[in-house]
C-alpha cells in the first residue's frame, strides 16, 4: 500500500534524521547491562519465552528446597539471546531475583568454588540488578526480618535497655510508665518493619526507620548479634549465619562493607570449628547457609551463562572439549549439592547440538530433564526463532520513537519513516534473525537518509578517503614510539554535525582492523594505528559503512563497566577470584599477542594455579617471562588484598608457595591495594624471613583503575569474538594492550634495567 506523505514534513524529518544519526547503528547487546537494551526495549519481543522463564524462577521464589534446574535456551548468533536475559535481570517491576551473570569460566577449579565466588562477586559489586544494588536488596531484607524476631522475643528489661526513658524516668517509674513506654515503642517499630515488607523497596528505608525510632546502628547490631547467639547454637553452619547477619547489618546500617567482604572471602574459613572441613566442604557449607537464607527471603537465585561459545572458548587455543565437559560436568554436580538454584544457558544452536551428543549420557539426561510450567505445559528447551513481521515493526517504532516525537511534524508520518510497510516486510521474512535484520535496516537507513539524493554520503566518502591518506603519510614518518596524533587537530564537517572527531559521539560501530605489525608490537607503517582507526571509525559509521566497534572502543568500554562494579567498599575484596582470573586472562593474552615489556616476553602461561586448603587466597597465576638467549624466570602473581585478620593469612598463604617441591617458582610478585601499603607486626617479620631464606619477592601497589583492567580483560576477548563476523580471524592487539597497560605490564614483569 502506498501512502501520499507531505512533502514538507518528509523533507523535515529527513533533515532530522541526518542530525540525529543512525539509530540502527548501535545494533546488539554486548552484554546483559547494555543499556542498549533498555533503551529499545519491545516487551512484547519474546515475551512467552520470558514468561516462561520467569515462571521456572518463580517456582524457586514460593517452594522451599525446590531441587536445582537448568534450561538451555538456544538461538543462531544474533537471535536476541542476551536482550531477553537483560529483560529478566532488569525488566520486571515488584519482583526481584538474584541474578548472576558470568563472564569467564574457570575449568581447573572446583565448580563449586567457582560458583560460590561468582555469587559472592555478585553480592559485593557495584552492579545494579533492577532498581537495587544486590548487597541493599538482601541485606535490608534479611536485617528487617532478622529485627523482628529480635524485638518480639525481648522481655520487658531488655526493651527498657533498648528504649531507654528521658529525663523524668524516675518520676514515670513510680507511676509505672516506663514499662508501658517501652513496650508501646517496640510495637510502634515492629509495625512499621512489617510494613515497610508490603512497600516496593526504597533503599535506606530501613536505616531511616531505626534513626526515627531511635536506634542506632551500633545498637541494633548488637541486638541481632545477641538475638542470634541465643538462637542459632554452636554448628559451623550457625556460625556462619551469625557471622553472615553481623556483615549484612553493619553495611546496610553503617555502610561499612569490609566486614562481609573479609567474612566471604576469609572468615569463614577460620571459624572455631572443631573439626576442621576440607578446602570444598567449607565452601559447601557456606553455600549451603547462603542459598537458605536467600529462600527465607523469598529471593531466587538464578545463574544465567550467557554467550556460552565464548564463555567455552575465550582461548581457542586449548582443548574445548573438554572445557566444555568440565562446564556441564560442575553444573550437574552443583545441582546435585545446592537446591533452589535455575541455571539459565544461553548458547548457539549449533554449539549445543555439537557438545551434547559427545558427553557423559548421564550429563545429557539432567541437562535434557524436562520442566513442567504451570500454564505453559512441559520445557525441555527454549527456542529463539525470528520474530514475526508485526513484532520487527514495533521494534522499528522502538528505535524511531525518539527521533520521531522531536518532530512535530512527524504526526503527520508514519512511525517507521523512513521506511515503508513493504520494505519492514520484505526484511522480516529474509533474514534469520534479529541481529541481522537491524543490519539490513542500518543499511538501509544510510541509503535513505545519506543516499546518493542528498549527495551527503560520496561528500563524507572523499573527505574520509582524504584524511585517510593524509593520516597513513603521517605515521609513515613517525617512529613506533613516535605522539599520538591529537584528535582536536581533526577537523571535518559532516551534514547536520560540526565538530572534531573527538565530538563525535556515533562511534559505537567503527572499523575492526587494528593493523598492529609482528609479534614485537611495532607498528606496520602501510596501516593505521589504534588510535587513528577510532578516529576514522567515527566518520565510516555516519557515512554507514559494514562497521565494528574497534578493539581500543571495546577496551574502554568494558573497564569502564568494571570501575563501577569495584567502586563499593568491599567490591575489589569481594571480586578476588575474579580479578585472578582476569589476571591469568591478561597474561595469557599478553603471550598470544608477543607482547614485550623491555627485552622480556612471556613465554608460557598458567592462567590459575591452585594450591593449599585455603579456598580465597591459595591461587596464583604464573608467567614464563624470557629475555633474548636467557633462561625463563617462573614468575608466581597473585593478588595480595587480605585486610585486617585476613592480611596475615594471605600472605602467609602466598608464600606458602615457595615451599612446594618441587619448585614451581623463581619470584613472587603481590598486587597490594594502593591504600593499603604497609606490612607491620607479623606480616613484616614473615617477609624479612623470606628474604632472610633467599627468595625473591616484591609488592606492586595497584589502584582501582589497574584492578579494573584485570577485572574487564575475560570480558574483553569475549566481546572481540562476538564481534567478529563469521570466518574472520581476530587480529594482533599487541598495540593496544601495550598503550592501554603499559604501567600495569611493568608491575607484572621482572624488573627492568634504567626504570
Amino acid at each position: 500500500m502506498i501512502i501520499s506523505l507531505n512533502q514538507s514534513a518528509a523533507e523535515k524529518m529527513l533533515q532530522t534524521l541526518r542530525v540525529a544519526g543512525n539509530p540502527f547503528r548501535n545494533h546488539f547487546a554486548r552484554n546483559p547491562d547494555d543499556e542498549t537494551c533498555a533503551k529499545y526495549h519491545v516487551p512484547e519481543l519474546y515475551s512467552r519465552e520470558r514468561n516462561i522463564l520467569l515462571g521456572i524462577v518463580d517456582r524457586h521464589r514460593y517452594a522451599t528446597r525446590h531441587p536445582s534446574e537448568v534450561v538451555p535456551i538456544l538461538g543462531n548468533k544474533g537471535a536476541g539471546k542476551t536482550h531477553l536475559l537483560h529483560s529478566i535481570k532488569h525488566g520486571r517491576e515488584g519482583t526481584w531475583q538474584l541474578l548472576v551473570t558470568p563472564g569467564t569460566f574457570h575449568r581447573d577449579t572446583d565448580f563449586l568454588e567457582y560458583l560460590f565466588f561468582q555469587l559472592v562477586e555478585t553480592l559485593l559489586g557495584g552492579a545494579r540488578q533492577g532498581n537495587a544494588r544486590p548487597l541493599d536488596f538482601v541485606g535490608e531484607n534479611l536485617i528487617r526480618l532478622k529485627l523482628i524476631a529480635a524485638l518480639g522475643a525481648m522481655g520487658h528489661k531488655e526493651r527498657q535497655s533498648v528504649f531507654p526513658g528521658g529525663p523524668f524516668l524516675g518520676w514515670l517509674k513510680m507511676f509505672g510508665y516506663s514499662t508501658s513506654q517501652s513496650r508501646e515503642r517496640t510495637e510502634w517499630l515492629l509495625e512499621q518493619l512489617t510494613r515497610l515488607g508490603n512497600l516496593p523497596y526504597n533503599q535506606g528505608a530501613l536505616r531511616k526507620l531505626c534513626e526515627q525510632s531511635g536506634l542506632g546502628a551500633d545498637t541494633v547490631v548488637r541486638i541481632l548479634d545477641s538475638h542470634a547467639e541465643h538462637t542459632e547454637g554452636k554448628s559451623p553452619s550457625a556460625l556462619m549465619r551469625r557471622a553472615l547477619v553481623c556483615g549484612f547489618a553493619k553495611a546496610v546500617l553503617q555502610g561499612n562493607e569490609n566486614d562481609l567482604a573479609e567474612f566471604l572471602t576469609y572468615g569463614f574459613a577460620e571459624l572455631n570449628i572443631q573439626i576442621r572441613p576440607g578446602r570444598q566442604d567449607l565452601v559447601l557449607a557456606l553455600l549451603k547457609v547462603l542459598m537458605e537464607m536467600f529462600s527465607a527471603l523469598c529471593i531466587p537465585v538464578v545463574v544465567a551463562f550467557d554467550q556460552l561459545e565464548d564463555l567455552l572458548m575465550a582461548r581457542r587455543n586449548e582443548d574445548t572439549h573438554r572445557t566444555a565437559e568440565a562446564f556441564f560436568a560442575g553444573i550437574v554436580h552443583a545441582m546435585h549439592q545446592i537446591e533452589g538454584i535455575t541455571f539459565l544457558i544461553f548458547a548457539e544452536r549449533g554449539l549445543w547440538n555439537r557438545f551434547l551428543p559427545s558427553i557423559d549420557g548421564y550429563i545429557q539426561d539432567r541437562l535434557n530433564q524436562p520442566l513442567h510450567v504451570q500454564g505453559q505445559g512441559t520445557v525441555h528447551s527454549l527456542r529463539l526463532e525470528a520474530p514475526p513481521v508485526d513484532l520487527v515493526r514495533r521494534m522499528v517504532e522502538a528505535r524511531l520513537r525518539a527521533i520521531h516525537a522531536s518532530l512535530i511534524d512527524a504526526r503527520e508520518l508514519s512511525p517507521i519513516y523512513p521506511y515503508t510497510t513493504e520494505q519492514v516486510s520484505r526484511i522480516a521474512s529474509t533474514e534469520p534473525t534479529l541481529r541481522d535484520m537491524i543490519q539490513q535496516f542500518r543499511r538501509l537507513f544510510d541509503l535513505t537518509v545519506y543516499g546518493s539524493e542528498c549527495s551527503e554520503s560520496k561528500e563524507t566518502t572523499h573527505k574520509v578517503e582524504t584524511l585517510l591518506s593524509r593520516t597513513l603519510e603521517e605515521e609513515s614518518h613517525q617512529s613506533p614510539e613516535g605522539p599520538e596524533m591529537d584528535p582536536d587537530m581533526i577537523e571535518c564537517e559532516i551534514p547536520g554535525m560540526k565538530g572534531s572527531l573527538s565530538e563525535s559521539n556515533s562511534t559505537k560501530e567503527e572499523v575492526m582492523n587494528p593493523g598492529v605489525g609482528p609479534r614485537e608490537g611495532y607498528s606496520d607503517p602501510a596501516s593505521p594505528g589504534p588510535l587513528v582507526q577510532s578516529q576514522l571509525g567515527s566518520y565510516l559509521g555516519l557515512m554507514g559503512g559494514e562497521t565494528l566497534p574497534t578493539p581500543a572502543d571495546l577496551w574502554d568500554q568494558e573497564v569502564r563497566v568494571a570501575l563501577r562494579r569495584l567502586e563499593p567498599e568491599g567490591a575489589i575484596t569481594g571480586a578476588t577470584r575474579e580479578l585472578q582470573a582476569g589476571l591469568g586472562h591478561f597474561l595469557r593474552l599478553a603471550m598470544d599477542h608477543g607482547v614485550k615489556v623491555g627485552p622480556w616476553r612471556i613465554q608460557h602461561v598458567v592462567d590459575e594455579w591452585n594450591f593449599g586448603e585455603h579456598p580465597t587466597y591459595g591461587v596464583l597465576s604464573i608467567a614464563h617471562w624470557a629475555c633474548r638467549g636467557g633462561n625463563p624466570w617462573r614468575v608466581g602473581i597473585g593478588l595480595f588484598l587480605g585486610r585486617g585478620q585476613g592480611k596475615l593469612k594471605d600472605l602467609t598463604t602466598k608464600l606458602s608457595a615457595f615451599d612446594i617441591e618441587p619448585p614451581v617458582l623463581d619470584q613472587l610478585i603481590l598486587l597490594r591495594p594502593e591504600d593499603d601499603p604497609t606490612l607491620a607486626g607479623k606480616s613484616r617479620q614473615l617477609w624479612q624471613e623470606m628474604e632472610q631464606k633467599g627468595r625473591h619477592a616484591r609488592l606492586e601497589l595497584v589502584g582501582i583503575e589497574e584492578f579494573s583492567k584485570l577485572f574487564a580483560t575475560p570480558r574483553f576477548v569475549s566481546g572481540l569474538f562476538e564481534s567478529l563476523p563469521g570466518g574472520q580471524i581476530l587480529s594482533n592487539q599487541a598495540d593496544l594492550i601495550q598503550d592501554r597497560c603499559e604501567s600495569l605490564l611493568k608491575q607484572l614483569c621482572m624488573p627492568i634495567q634504567g626504570d
